[in-house]
């Protein structure tokens, strides 16, 4: 079967699994002893499993799989969760990931994890770290009680006529062992060490089982270690003994079984079976699904894991790229009802303008639901944050709460596609720079838990992204002091700051330096590239803070790049678009309420004066003047809280317009984000309000 035409589906399905993967693993670290969490993982990951096998890619099967293993004994109350398993699960998340990645990308999703596999069988082994470092390995002496858990599935598989062995050998009062061994790191010949190995035990009792097999032993087709199955006479610590005294050889685990034990370990064979065969090879479930595996029903298990509803998916997966021709498709048909409107009003015929009217409002309610097509909510984006920031908060030994409110609100899928790299810089600048270590924090007070807050809402046409922490927030002199000496700005520029204009000295390309990140505690690195990434998007990035309380990024982004209301306006012969989501109000102004400060025209405007912009000299337009004018139509905008005012010639109206880039051809003109085509054909400038208030 060709599996190609199922790569682009298993590829989605498995990025949809690892995101659950991550978001159930940080509820689990929160609630080790949920079991119905557990449940729920361990669903995704055989699900994860299954897809990647039929598809042929054993690497991430084999890795799925060995998380399986540590899994099913966390869910069958044989394994308690503890920081040593928590990292190495989610190590193993940021392989599957890679693995993933490689896929996309054209790959074979292959990728050394040794480490991390050997990390996985030492877990189900028993040989999990404690708090304080020491080894909770079981010893020759373990009780039969944890031999279960330190057999993983492939060891428990003995056949019929092996299992039966083993029982005739325990009711003659033979010992039966399983034991473990490992061959040192450096060592060049395993199979002659296992060979010697093999040697000794035969000598000594019957090896029934071995995993790997005798030949894939033989042919070194194994990692370092190697168990089996032993019957013997002989006590397990002078066999330990004599296995560690052979050359090269590590370590050697031997754990006694009794007859509840195997029969014990045959049940879990058995159910591994019927789940195997149960469990859909590949699925397209939601990862809210999962969660329907059958949990034992006992008393202990949470009530979360006893009922689980799956409810039916009613969604489809749609190709962006034809959301893409959708979307212009219905530019041109609204191009073409803005030139049939202009007609009708002409022509002035009666049944024309009504079925053009009806036309319109038809084309408004599919406008919307084209929209709403291309919104995303901006949870696609957030889910990677809580996964980062813990890792981070680790890395740098601090306590760190990551709250996210608004995870629902929606956003233009072109917005969407570009705002998670600022995102991630801002964040790490909080969680880096803007959250104290734990000493700094008691010292000055506060919880030893700092908190991060991540809010998004919408607000107008406009949707405000904000990055809250309660650290030490911004020290202004040290910002102006490093800003002087790198000469962002002059001595005298500096004196007339306010507090907001210096936290933007923060986002000046001149602070990326390394001596800046001793002289302000890093802030300011990378942040020149998140403030042109958000103007690229039409958007602006606030800052304000308090020293000793915290600090707060505010991004305001526009909700689509695609169709937007504007205002437009003439300059002589010429026609803009103004995006309606800058403008504050419009008006006239008299000739003479213009004054002229240091070299600077500015203009009265509720009991203050802000600047007036000529567009006229601004874009070199010959036939259109403002000086010739006693009373100049004006259009203020704001940027923040900023005001200008801009001097036009006349306004021609508002209308939807669809913004159109203005191609690889033409380089990117100040003051311009884009074009759009009018109804009568004229192709019309989209101004860009924030570059032209500075």
């Amino acid at each position: 079967m060709d599996m190609n035409q199922y790569l682009s589906m298993f590829i989605d399905e498995s990025n949809d699994h690892l995101q659950s993967l991550n978001e159930k693993m940080l509820e689990l670290e929160a609630s080790p002893e949920d079991i119905s969490i557990v449940q729920v993982i361990f669903r995704s990951a055989h699900t994860l499993k299954g897809m990647a096998a039929t598809m042929g890619f054993e690497d991430l099967a084999a890795l799925t799989h060995q998380m399986e293993n540590v899994l099913d004994l966390v869910r069958n109350d044989k394994l308690k969760m503890q920081n040593f398993i928590f990292d190495t699960l989610f190590k193993s998340l940021d392989a599957l990931e890679a693995m993933v990645q490689d896929i996309t990308q054209g790959g074979e999703g292959k990728a050394d994890v040794s480490a991390i596999v050997t990390s996985l069988q030492a877990i189900v082994r028993g040989e999990v770290p404690n708090e304080e470092g020491a080894s909770g390995a079981s010893d020759s002496s373990a009780p039969a009680a944890s031999a279960e858990a330190a057999i993983s599935k492939e060891q428990v598989q003995l056949d019929e006529f092996q299992h039966s062995i083993l029982e005739q050998s325990l009711a003659a009062g033979h010992r039966v062992l399983y034991i473990e061994v490992s061959i040192r790191e450096d060592c060049q010949l395993k199979a002659a060490r296992a060979y010697m190995v093999f040697d000794l035990l035969e000598r000594s009792g019957e090896v029934v089982k071995s995993h790997p097999t005798v030949q894939e032993i033989e042919q070194e087709k194994f990692d370092r270690s190697f168990s089996l199955y032993f019957i013997t006479e002989k006590d397990p610590e002078e066999l330990r003994t004599m296995i560690l005294n052979l050359s090269e050889i590590e370590d050697a685990k031997l754990v006694s079984i009794d007859s509840d034990t195997l029969a014990q370990l045959a049940e879990k064979l058995e159910k591994e079976e019927e789940e195997t065969a149960s469990a859909p090879v590949v699925e397209a479930a939601p990862a809210a699904e999962v969660a329907a595996e059958k949990a034992p029903a006992d008393d202990k298990q949470p009530a979360a894991a006893k009922k689980v509803v799956a409810a039916p998916s009613r969604t489809i997966r749609v190709d962006i790229e034809r959301l893409d021709v959708l979307m212009n498709l219905f530019s041109e048909l609204l191009i073409d009802r803005v030139r049939l409107e202009q007609l009708a009003t002409e022509i002035k015929s009666q049944e024309l303008t009504e079925s053009v009217e009806h036309m319109g409002r038809v084309s408004s309610d599919l406008q919307n639901i084209v929209m709403k097509l291309r919104m995303v909510a901006i949870d696609t984006v957030f889910n990677r944050f809580p996964r980062m920031v813990r890792d981070l908060a680790k890395s740098l030994g601090k306590k760190l709460d990551l709250v996210i409110t608004g995870a629902e609100t929606e956003l233009d899928r072109t917005v969407i596609d570009e705002i998670g790299d600022p995102l991630v810089h801002l964040l790490r600048n909080s969680v880096d720079h803007g959250i104290e270590s734990i000493a700094e924090r008691i010292a000055a007070g506060k919880p030893e838990t700092g908190t991060v807050n991540l809010r998004a809402f919408h607000s107008g046409n406009h949707v405000f992204i904000e990055i809250q922490d309660d650290g030490k927030g911004i020290d202004r002199n040290k910002v102006l002091a490093s800003a002087l000496k790198k000469g962002v700005v002059t001595e005298d520029e500096s004196r007339s700051l306010t507090d907001e204009q210096v936290y933007q000295l923060l986002f000046a390309p001149g602070f990326s330096t390394a001596e800046v990140i001793s002289d302000i505690s890093g802030r300011g690195v990378g942040l020149d590239v998140v403030k042109s990434k958000i103007a690229t998007l039409g958007g602006h990035v606030a800052v304000t803070s308090t020293l000793g309380e915290g600090t707060l990024f505010s991004v305001q982004l526009p909700l689509t790049l695609s169709i937007i209301s504007a205002m437009l306006i003439r300059l002589g012969s010429e026609k803009y678009a103004i995006p309606l989501s800058s403008i504050v109000e419009t008006g006239i102004i008299r000739k003479e309420q213009v004054r002229n400060v240091h070299g600077s025209k500015l203009i009265p405007y509720r009991d203050a004066h802000i600047p007036l912009m000529s567009l006229s000299k601004f874009f070199d337009a010959t036939d259109y003047s403002e000086e010739d004018e006693e009373e100049t139509e004006i259009v203020v905008i704001r940027k923040g809280d900023r005001l200008a005012a801009l001097a036009i010639d006349s306004f021609i109206g508002q209308n939807e317009i669809v913004i159109k880039n203005l191609g690889k051809y033409l380089p990117q003109v100040q003051g311009i984000s884009g074009a759009t085509i009018l109804g009568d054909g004229q192709v019309a400038l989209i101004l860009d309000p924030n570059a032209l208030i500075k």
